[in-house]
């Protein structure tokens, strides 16, 4: 089943009514239906906005007449915007969902420019992350090239969670399943730069336009403090940015390179610069000790 909301109106919105028209059942964020419903549904919940601009972080997918911080996608009041979204977008991510399913993606490394919105999205993602599982995380943030202002990217958020030990993170990655994520089975490795593999569990996603990759991974293993390492090294140093961006463009251009040459190429330069990070957090006194508060 899928929980969708409409960001500042009731029930009776055009939007709301329309998606209902459609064939999916109203319903209330107050109140909301059971999670164990046989029949693929989707339910448009009203009293979907809280204090401070924020939404219900139970929704699945929220849909808004206008940039609003929670929104996972923009239409106007027309049937046919709406019913495209219907169609292309919200059926497919509750038979997804449903079914256990990722949703297709994209075999070639695409990059676009750097995106403001992308820290919101993934704050939004991490908050349904939270709803679902958050009291056995112990840190989650936003990672990859998404999470460095001015980075070029594919468009893809990445998204990190630190957990107790393995069979937390395997309950953690079954767990978000309500919060609108795919678990991939099998057996999963982040590699650190000394060229070590470290088990983790990923989950990616249901929804056919937001793609995102989460790698929930044990507070003991060392990947974790690598990766938000580089991100925060790439944040404070442009010139290395550029690089890394130059290097990236470069991979992209090769002939017959998929997502998997490019991410395993990547690799190299990553190794490399991780060496260059490490002076740069001893001088600088970085630590990202775990804790259980950010959500960077």
């Amino acid at each position: 089943m899928l929980f969708v909301g409409v960001a500042g109106h009731g029930p009776e919105h055009p939007i709301a009514s329309r998606l209902t028209r459609l064939g999916a059942v109203p319903g209330s964020v107050e109140r909301p239906p059971s999670w164990d419903v046989a029949e693929p549904t989707v339910f448009v919940l009203s009293g979907t906005d809280r204090p401070g601009g924020k939404c219900w972080p139970g929704l699945h997918f929220v849909v808004a007449t206008d940039a609003g911080p929670a929104a996972d996608a923009m239409v106007d009041e027309t049937a046919r915007q709406i019913d495209q979204l219907w169609a292309d977008r919200l059926v497919p991510f509750e038979a997804n969902l449903r079914a256990s399913r990722r949703a297709p993606r994209r075999q070639e490394a695409l990059l676009v420019d750097p995106d403001r919105t992308w820290p919101v999205q993934a704050r939004r993602l991490i908050e349904r992350l939270r709803f679902s599982a958050g009291g056995q995380i112990i840190r989650v943030d936003h990672i990859g090239s998404t999470s460095v202002p001015g980075l070029h990217a594919k468009q893809l958020i990445d998204i990190q969670v630190v957990v107790a030990d393995l069979p937390t993170a395997a309950r953690v990655a079954e767990a978000a399943q309500r919060a609108g994520f795919v678990h991939v089975p099998g057996q999963w490795f982040g590699t650190d730069r000394h060229g070590m593999d470290h088990p983790e569990e990923v989950v990616v996603d249901a929804d056919p336009g937001r793609p995102v990759n989460i790698n929930i991974r044990p507070v003991g293993a060392p990947i974790w403090r690598e990766t938000l390492l580089f991100r925060d090294w790439l944040r404070s140093h442009d010139e290395e940015r550029d690089a890394y961006a130059a290097m990236k463009r470069e991979l992209t251009q090769r002939p017959d390179h998929d997502v998997g040459d490019y991410g395993r190429d990547k690799m190299p330069w990553i190794s490399a610069a991780l060496a260059r990070a490490e002076d740069w957090a001893a001088a600088a006194g970085w630590s990202p000790l775990p804790r259980r508060l950010p959500v960077t």
